[in-house]
């Protein structure tokens, strides 16, 4: 019987996949400047999580459409992804997100329906957002110019320092390093000075 994989339960690891676990982990605790790749989709959300769970400052988000799932997988739709940017939130973290499509969200929905907004605005009832959650809607310019210089690849970015660049946005496929900060940082000032800038808040 073959057991469906779980990243966030390792009852459902195999020896390969707890040794990339790991070593993920090692390599987020000690800042490593270590490239190494993200080949499936629960790598990829794995990963996700990592980033909002170990960052200090701010993490920046250049994705598609913040996807609830890719294939069968959970991403930011997943409860361990959410928990987690609960928990940023709750600690004057920043998250910065662009969006170069419309956000996943149903037919029936709006935007404030995506379990990230909704998080962000229970928090708010609540009184326990510390943190700041900015999303928008990236402007055609901006992609046109990401397109004009073949750089039309999705991100991530935690603190200037770490960093997960996608190599197929289709499948999530990407490089990642967790303690490469001139790169980092490369994305970090693309981010805010091309796409940021000048893409509009999401509602409005």
């Amino acid at each position: 019987m073959t057991t469906t994989l779980d990243p966030f339960n390792p009852d459902t690891w195999n020896e390969r996949e707890k040794t990339y676990f790991d070593k993920v982990d090692q390599a987020i605790e000690q800042r490593t400047n270590l490239l190494f790749s993200n080949g499936m989709p629960e790598h990829a959300v794995y990963l996700i999580e990592k980033f909002f769970t170990n960052a200090r400052e701010i993490v920046r988000l250049f994705t598609g459409s913040l996807s609830r799932t890719v294939g069968p997988v959970e991403v930011y739709g997943n409860p361990s992804v959410a928990t987690a940017v609960r928990k940023m939130l709750t600690r004057r973290v920043q998250l910065r997100v662009v969006l170069q499509s419309e956000i996943d969200v149903r037919s029936d929905e709006t935007w404030v329906d995506h379990p990230l907004v909704r998080i962000e605005r229970k928090m708010k009832e609540d009184g326990t957002l510390r943190g700041l959650l900015d999303m928008r809607q990236a402007s055609p310019d901006s992609i046109e110019h990401l397109k004009k210089f073949k750089f039309l690849n999705h991100w991530m970015v935690m603190d200037k320092t770490a960093y997960r660049l996608e190599t197929d946005v289709r499948r999530a496929v990407a490089h990642v390093n967790f303690g490469d900060a001139d790169m980092a940082g490369a994305l970090a000032d693309i981010f805010d000075d091309v796409l940021f800038s000048s893409a509009r808040p999401l509602g409005t």
